[in-house]
């Protein structure tokens, strides 16, 4: 850790501001960070002992995270959720890149040696991951799309022509949604860890192929470490009020991977509706507790969670011992 220097980057869609402890930076955001790199990792002995303290912010720090990973730079990943906390406790009531970049650099003095890690890169879990979203994105414009199918049909006037141009475009978009489906089905099977994992978390009672496979990506990519912190990168850690003596569990925090949730729900559905695998008694029994029915099934959604997690170390720990 002493040998180790630090640099805080605030990643924004178009720019990376970065913090050395001395100077504000500012660079293009663009693939392959060549100015970045000629200021800070001009040298081997620089790809070493640097480490990046970065907050991930989806799309816009992929090209940072591509950069860290070809270049065996080690990184701290700061969970979104602990960055409004560190803001409070270091007295920075503004937001700007500026402070940001160093309130993320700030973060190298209580940060542990468990936190700094290397970002693996695989082209094929980036292709998977791509595919994965724009499956989503076009399930989404299919939903919207029959909906409103279904609304014409109901209109006291004339729809023909807003009918004919809705069903075509619901054809092509369900036409794409197969082609999607196929191609991310012929990359897992083409890429044997990816084909394993997959598989091993597909065990799971209530998982399909779909959640599977993004179960497999966000445990992956974030390298989690524990149940704890799976649940809590997902938003499904309840979120906890106290007041002297008392102790309220209001709801769940929401503060994660809104994807992962929408599915683990709808897998959830699906498996307290089984005979096999536990989840229906489980959500019998919160039931008969009285608790409401959407709670019970978020509560299922975490068994899930939890079940897809710990197959997903079991594979990993075989893997590595074989």
């Amino acid at each position: 850790m002493k040998n180790l220097s630090f640099l805080g980057v605030d990643v924004a869609k178009d720019t990376l501001v970065i913090f050395d402890g001395q100077k504000v930076y500012e660079f293009q955001n663009e693939r392959g960070l060549k100015k970045f790199k000629r200021k800070f990792f001009k040298k081997k002995e620089d790809r070493k002992k640097r480490v990046v303290i970065y907050e991930p912010t989806g799309p816009y720090s992929a090209f940072l995270e591509e950069f860290c990973a070809t270049n065996m730079i080690k990184v701290v990943s700061l969970n979104p959720r602990k960055v409004p906390r560190l803001r409070e406790v270091l007295g920075h009531r503004a937001k700007t890149d500026n402070l940001d970049a160093k309130l993320l650099y700030e973060y190298h003095k209580i940060v542990s040696e468990e936190e700094i890690k290397e970002i693996e890169y695989n082209e094929n879990l980036e292709k998977l991951s791509l595919l994965l979203s724009e499956y989503q994105l076009y399930q989404n414009i299919e939903n919207k799309l029959s909906n409103f199918l279904e609304y014409l049909d109901r209109v006291p006037v004339d729809s023909k022509e807003s009918k004919k141009h809705i069903q075509k475009n619901l054809e092509e978009t369900r036409q794409r949604l197969q082609k999607i489906k196929k191609e991310m089905e012929e990359l897992v099977n083409k890429d044997d860890d990816i084909n394993r994992g997959v598989r091993e978390i597909e065990k799971v009672k209530g998982i399909g192929k779909m959640i599977a496979t993004y179960c497999y990506i966000f445990f992956r990519k974030r390298r989690i470490r524990n149940r704890r912190e799976v649940v809590a990168l997902a938003g499904l850690d309840p979120e906890v009020k106290e007041s002297g003596k008392r102790k309220l569990v209001t709801r769940i925090s929401k503060k994660g991977d809104n994807r992962l949730r929408s599915l683990l729900f709808m897998g959830a559905l699906s498996a307290i509706r089984c005979k096999e695998g536990g989840l229906k008694e489980y959500y019998e029994s919160l039931i008969k507790r009285g608790k409401p029915k959407k709670v019970a099934i978020i509560a299922c959604a975490r068994k899930l969670l939890i079940f897809a997690f710990y197959n997903y170390k079991k594979w990993q720990m075989e893997a590595q011992s074989a």
